[in-house]
């Protein structure tokens, strides 16, 4: 059985404990590798190379930089087959879904190369006698990235892109089911000419995510995860006023007010509710259908769900693999089971497909008259499992929408465009699609409010999360 190794200060070494992880392959259920749980020591060794490379990194020019980071993401092109390999294998990601993974995470690397020349600062013309005052943009120092299992390669580089462009250092934790294709990622980043120290990559559990959270020489932690975990890395971080972004869970809401039921709408429906088997935070958990389209629109749903196939992540033609650990299992069956005790009508799916012993494969799963006693309209599934609920107003469709925890994702359909971007405006939530589901594009910040989180990635928004501004007040000499 293989060991995995941890990238420290630009060399694979074993972690100062034996203890280790063991990682399944959710597909077959066999263990494929065991990862290292890190312990103090190195994290401390971690941290230390990490100062020491942003030392170096932050005094490089924005073009040497940029230079270095386009490169890495050329390699990350070159080598996707590996990338994806890993991915598939530890998170059950159907194959093809775990190449285009990597080809849009190396989009977004180019993306924050280019941002990264973009950082500027400003002048105040105050006019004062021999005065001028600057407001510069600084890197913030070393970073803590600590991500979650379901887009093991792409949380990652949202975060390590901006952090590189601004010039902090990156320490990657991952998630202990899915660690390899981080470490793949550490060492092609080395090979495009990033110096040593700059990105390290350790793994382990949660006790190793709160060592890096809790040492005094990050400067920013940037986390995607769940609810309880991230309120736990802001209350950690809090205690030393560190910098601190949180992507956390969502339990979006789909609005869909009139008109036909086109082809386009419930192919939009199926990818955003099904896709990665529904492991995704801004995924449509809940669905608010306008009573005079609501019969019509399940039909052509459930029979457009019909054809998804679900398979092992190796299968070319899967649409649908495993959920990647039992946890998650649980808690659809958990959701699945109440919905059908407070009375919602099971109209597609809603069962363990049982394979291999240790898989944890579950049928897309779609449940008609629900209401909000219900975990599938107000907890987060994280599977595929949809609600759908007949409205007959637009006010109580928002009404609906808001009425929860979450407020990180929302999608609104309607034939006037107006109404939409009405709509749009009441929705409490951090990014909105109105009348077609596009990817979340490089460009536009990616975030939500209430207790999905703070902070933005993407974009130039997510960029200023890893610099500081500072102000330098300079005195010039007189002219004689």
């Amino acid at each position: 059985m293989e060991v995995r190794k941890v990238l420290i200060h630009g060399t694979y070494e074993n972690s100062a404990s034996s203890e280790t992880l063991e990682v399944i392959n959710p597909s077959t259920g066999d263990i494929i590798s065991l990862i290292p749980i890190c312990e103090k020591a190195d994290v401390d060794k971690a941290v230390e190379s990490s100062l020491i490379g942003f030392r170096t990194w932050k005094n490089t020019t924005a073009e040497q930089r940029a230079k270095i980071i386009h490169a890495a993401a050329e390699l990350m092109r070159q080598n996707k087959e590996q990338l994806a390999k890993e991915i598939s294998l530890e998170m059950g990601k159907p194959i093809k879904a775990a190449l285009e993974e990597v080809n849009s995470s190396a989009d977004v690397i180019d993306f924050f190369a280019e941002e990264g020349l973009r950082i500027k600062g400003d002048i105040y013309q105050r006019n004062y006698a021999n005065e001028q005052i600057q407001v510069t943009k600084e890197p913030v120092g070393v970073v803590a990235g600590i991500t979650s299992a379901n887009y093991p390669i792409a949380l990652i580089s949202w975060k390590l892109g901006a952090a590189l462009a601004c010039g902090c250092s990156f320490i990657s934790k991952p998630n202990e089911h899915s660690s390899s294709s981080a470490m793949i990622l550490g060492q092609l980043f080395l090979n495009a000419g990033l110096p040593v120290g700059v990105f390290n990559v350790i793994s382990g559990n949660g006790i190793t995510g709160d060592l890096l959270v809790e040492h005094p020489d990050v400067a920013k932690v940037s986390f995607t995860g769940s609810n309880e975990v991230g309120k736990k890395v802001a209350e950690s971080a809090a205690k030393s006023c560190k910098r601190i972004s949180l992507e956390l869970g969502g339990q979006s809401a789909a609005i869909v007010m009139d008109g036909i039921v086109s082809e386009e709408i419930i192919d939009d429906f199926v990818a955003q509710a099904f896709r990665n088997s529904g492991q995704n935070c801004y995924r449509i958990n809940r669905a608010y259908i306008h009573s005079e389209i609501y019969d019509e629109f399940i039909n052509v749903l459930l029979d457009r769900v019909s054809k998804l196939k679900v398979g092992a992540a190796d299968n070319p033609d899967t649409d649908l693999g495993p959920l990647y650990r039992k946890g998650i299992l649980n808690r659809a069956i958990t959701h699945i089971r109440d919905a059908d005790e407070k009375g919602a009508k099971l109209i597609y799916g809603g069962n363990q497909i049982k394979s291999n012993p240790g898989t944890y494969y579950v049928e897309p799963t779609i449940f008609a008259e629900t209401n909000h006693s219900m975990l599938i309209m107000t907890d987060e599934s994280f599977s595929p499992v949809l609600s759908i609920m007949k409205i007959e107003s637009i006010s109580e469709a928002i009404n609906y929408v808001n009425d929860s925890i979450y407020g990180l994702a929302s999608f609104v359909y309607t034939h006037d465009a107006g109404l939409g971007l009405q709509v749009a405006r009441q929705l409490e939530t951090g990014v909105v699609w109105v009348n077609k589901i596009h990817r979340a594009y490089d460009f536009a910040p990616f975030g939500g409010c209430k207790q999905s989180g703070y902070g933005r990635e993407k974009s130039n928004y997510g960029l200023n999360e890893y610099l500081e501004l500072k102000t330098v007040y300079l005195s010039l000499p007189e002219i004689n």
